[in-house]
């Protein structure tokens, strides 16, 4: 059961590193859908595709470990209503950090922020055994590198293939502030401030998104367990349409404007986007029972790995050295997969 589970776990990060993919096809890319719309159309279609779930009840245990035989016909457990609003509010606070920080960045601190929380939710809450600590802490430190290395491949790529001459140093900072006058420093000092509380409040946005992410399936651990697995779905899917619509009011109230919706061009996308995406949750849910939480959720975090790919071979967005610096990343990031997973087993 376990080798399925790590089958399993890896399926969940090809489609969770997949699910963005349909949104940057050329003829939806070119709508500009605003951020908040796209989670809305993603919340929609993980909403439509949960209750599918529905048919493979009569499999639930054999799959998930869960008690079907007294799963009632239409399972309900409120706890999913809440996992369904961990997971749009990170993908909210992921579209709040972005333009904060930047994209790497933000993949960056919530790949690895997530990595810990799911493992400290694993080990700390719900005392998934781990049998060889030292390995499992090396795996984590191995995970948060390849995540890293990932992330700011082409920052790394230009400091370490090219090393770009930088004016601001000592001199140079001594050159450009000859002759400025006090008005202009006390400006770029108030400007100073702006941009670092702008960064920092960046880099909570996206702790946050780690947070909720690698939080959102803990609800599981606290329903009884012929509401557990696929039964969990429906719910999951109601939470998430609950949410997403509430947000999308209150942003767009609060800010006096709303977006084109470009339906015809986007929503197809969207729901596309969303089930690709509960096909990852299908899929953690059946490999979480199997290798627990601890760790089959860092797992899922090579997803960035995936979405690296398909950045790299269909889209173009990463290029030159910086392709290099990826799959080295990469193959640290399934390493430190690969050493967890052992950390569980009795060697």
């Amino acid at each position: 059961m376990a080798f399925v589970g790590y089958v399993v776990a890896i399926l969940s990060a090809v489609f969770n590193g997949s699910f963005p993919v349909p949104f940057k096809l050329e003829q939806v890319a070119k709508c500009q859908l605003h951020p908040l719309l796209f989670q809305l159309y993603v919340s929609f279609g993980v909403f439509l595709s949960s209750w599918l779930a529905l048919a493979f009840l009569p499999y639930n245990g054999s799959l998930t470990g869960a008690d079907s035989a007294n799963t009632p016909d239409f399972p309900f457990p409120p706890l999913a209503l809440v996992a369904g609003g961990l997971f749009v509010l990170s993908i909210v606070f992921s579209f709040a950090a972005i333009p904060m920080i930047g994209l790497a960045m933000s993949q960056g601190i919530w790949g690895g922020s997530a990595i810990l929380v799911a493992f400290i939710w694993g080990v700390a809450a719900f005392g998934n055994p781990v049998v060889n600590p030292g390995l499992a802490v090396a795996a984590i430190v191995l995970l948060l590198c390849g995540v890293g290395g990932i992330a700011f491949c082409e920052s790394i790529a230009t400091y370490v293939f090219h090393r770009p001459y930088t004016a601001f140093n000592d001199e140079g900072r001594e050159a450009l502030t000859d002759g400025v006058d006090a008005d202009d420093h006390k400006k770029d000092s108030l400007e100073k401030h702006k941009q670092k509380r702008r960064w920092l409040t960046g880099i909570c946005c996206a702790v946050a998104v780690g947070l909720a992410g690698g939080s959102t399936l803990v609800p599981l651990n606290y329903v009884p367990k012929n509401l557990s697995g696929f039964a969990f779905l429906p719910a999951f899917g109601c939470g998430a349409m609950i949410t997403s619509p509430l947000i999308c009011i209150a942003w767009f109230g609060y800010y006096g404007f709303v977006p084109e919706f470009h339906l015809k061009e986007t929503l197809w996308a969207g729901v596309l986007s969303g089930t690709l995406w509960n096909i990852s949750n299908a899929c953690a849910l059946i490999s979480i029972p199997a290798l627990t939480y601890a760790i089959a959720y860092p797992i899922l975090q090579c997803a960035l790995f995936v979405a690296g790919l398909w950045g790299v071979f269909a889209f173009k967005e990463i290029k030159g050295y910086a392709v290099v610096v990826f799959f080295a990343s990469g193959v640290v990031l399934i390493c430190g997969a690969i050493a967890l997973a052992l950390s569980a087993i009795e060697l």
